[in-house]
Formats: C-alpha cells, structure tokens, sequence
C-alpha cells in the first residue's frame, strides 16, 4: 500500500523552465515557418535574440521579488509501529529533530514550495520518502530553501539521510534510532547522537564536509575512521564505551573531510 502527498500554498506563476521550454518552442515554429517559406528568416540574426531572450528572462527573474511559497507535508501514523525514513536534500538550511505530534510519524515544512513525499505501508511498518524536489533551472533565482523536520519521538526509526551542499542540524537525542546511514557531501553537518538501546551503528560518509558529531550526557560512543583525508577534533571513544550496554558506534569514511567529535 502507498500514498503520495504534496501540500503547499503556491499560486501558479512562471517558472524557468516554463519560460525556458516557451523559448524552444518559439523558436521551433519560427523554423518551421521558415522551411515551408512562409516567413523568410535570417539565421545569423535569430541565435542572437534567442541568447539575449533567453538572458532577459534569467535575469528579470534574478531581480523579481521573491514569490516561492511556504509548503508542508504530514504522514499521519496510523498504524505504524516501525519507521525506515529516508531524506535526500540538496541546497539549503535543514533541521531534523523529534517531537512530531501524537497522530503523526513526521511533520515538514519548507520555506519554498519544494517537499515531495512518498510513503509505502506494510503492516506495522511504514517507509517514509521525503525528497527536495527542485529543478535545475528554478534554482538560478528560487530563495535558499529552509526546512523544519520533525519526527516522532516513540517510534523506532531506520534513518537514511542524502544530504548535499547544505547546512545541517539532525539532533537524533529525542528518537528511537535503530540505525542510521548519511551521505554528506559538501555541507556542513552537527549530528547529535541518539539515546542508543542496545548497539547502535551509524554509517557516516562525507566528501568535502565540516562535522560535528554531540554525544548527549550519558552516551557512550566510539569513531572509527577509514579513507580520505580526515581530520578529527576530540575524543574517538568515550569513557564507559568499552564496558556500556547501550552505545552507539559510528563508522565514517570520507574524503578531505573535518570532523569534530565530543
């Protein structure tokens, strides 16, 4: 079973790739027109003005004022009992904590008009998609997207995380975490650590990044490094790792990454 939502509070108004696609199809009649000789046309003037339409466009855009338009999504809980809740975001500012309401698995808003979601059930589990959903031309002169993720404290949770050149702030301190696995590229990151039950792994990779890594009072951790150029700021391993039932390890490998950790 699965069900696709998108909610948000945009009007319609011309996007890039509307104008962009007008332009080709402008230009496409006016060869036409010019192969059947109905229009006589002078090439070598054409591709001139189709460049400078085209920069017009961009431009007039770049200096319009800004009408993206805030959105949000919910995925109700129904009868979830377990969630595998997989983000793939690509530009902006992100924060993902705990705290969705009680009739709700997760909660998003965006300041843009940029959530996709998808959701897929099987008896007491539900998988959860939440995706950026931007095209490539919009973003000349869309606003830095901010998003506000929230999910729900008491479920247990698969967390997956795509995360490109970006600011993130995932505080896992308040959700039942059973693992986690994050691709980070060039962004900076802070992860705070869940409140482990039992081992918990997390797979960490990172390309040209900045990350911090927060244990909460009371959580044991351990860091353990492969690949790349890292270069690690605190403690790799707390205290009480060695002995503590309930811990969480983080597995990392990457390129020139930073890393900070404690």
């Amino acid at each position: 079973m699965s069900d696709h939502g998108r909610r948000s509070a945009r009007g319609r108004d011309w996007r890039g790739a509307e104008l962009l696609g007008v332009i080709l199809i402008g230009i496409g009649v006016v060869y036409l027109l010019g192969n059947l000789h109905i229009v006589r046309i002078a090439w070598s003037a054409m591709w001139p003005v189709a460049i400078i339409a085209v920069g017009a466009f961009v431009l007039v855009g770049a200096l319009r004022p800004s009408s993206n338009a805030a959105s949000s999504a919910r995925v109700a809980r129904e009868t979830a009992a377990r969630l595998e809740l997989d983000l793939s975001a690509g530009a902006g500012r992100f924060e993902l904590t705990g705290g969705a309401s009680p009739d709700a698995l997760v909660e998003v808003a965006s300041s843009n008009d940029d959530i996709a979601t998808r959701t897929d059930r099987s008896g007491d589990l539900a998988r959860v998609r939440l995706r950026q959903d931007v095209a490539w031309w919009p973003n000349l002169w869309r606003a830095v997207a901010g998003w506000s993720v929230k999910v729900a404290s008491d479920v247990p949770t698969v967390f997956t995380m795509n995360a490109g050149a970006g600011d993130f702030s995932v505080d896992l301190s308040t959700i039942v975490v059973a693992g986690a696995r994050m691709q980070i590229g060039a962004a900076q990151a802070r992860i705070v650590l869940p409140r482990p039950r039992g081992t918990v792994e997390m797979r960490v990779t990172g390309g040209a990044s900045q990350l911090t890594f927060v244990a909460p009072p009371g959580v044991e951790y351990r860091l353990e490094m492969s690949g790349g150029l890292t270069s690690v700021d605190g403690r790799t391993e707390s205290p009480g790792y060695a002995t503590a039932t309930d811990r969480v390890v983080i597995r990392f490998s990457g390129g020139a990454a930073s890393v900070r950790i404690g």
